[in-house]
């Protein structure tokens, strides 16, 4: 027994911290991860006093493939107002799709970042897609709730981008 509560003791005084779930309100954690270039992007120094879309898909996902389209729609009208946009590859651990590739047939223009679970773990996201509007002074100014159809996710960005970019 006293085996028992020193392993747990121990394990627990250096178990790994878990993600922090994050609300509207908070600050958006910084982040770096390589675009499907290789180059790195750092989330804070490229999204400097702009709006920005994070979203974190993956291949497999259904119904990222439906609402990232509905997306492209939204990055299309903002994009020369400087929205980012941060397209985050996660939990690709059981597919043989390459990310890169699903964005070259489907036409995305927006930002493909790759290799991105510990930023989805950072963000709280334990599902896709995940959504997120961070404001000029990188606060969470929206987030997709699970269930949310695409076209009022659309709505949402459309509004609330409209009135964060200016």
């Amino acid at each position: 027994m006293r085996f028992l509560l020193a392993f747990l003791i121990a394990f627990c005084s250096f178990s790994p911290v878990y993600a922090m779930s994050l609300n509207f309100g908070d600050t958006a954690p910084n982040w770096t991860l390589p675009n499907q270039s290789d180059e790195a992007v750092e989330y804070y120094p490229d999204s400097e006093g702009k709006v920005s879309v994070i979203l974190f898909w993956a291949t497999w996902c259904p119904y990222c493939a439906k609402l990232m389209p509905h997306l492209q729609k939204v990055y299309d009208m903002y994009r020369d107002k400087g929205l980012r946009f941060y397209a985050i590859d996660t939990f690709e651990n059981d597919s043989d799709i390459d990310p890169v590739k699903y964005f070259e047939n489907k036409g995305y223009t927006y930002s493909l970042l790759l290799y991105g679970d510990s930023v989805a773990e950072l963000y709280g996201v334990e599902g896709t897609p995940g959504l997120f509007l961070v404001d000029k002074d990188k606060k969470i100014i929206y987030l997709r709730k699970s269930g949310t159809g695409d076209n009022q996710v659309e709505q949402d960005l459309i509004q609330l981008i409209g009135e964060a970019i200016k």
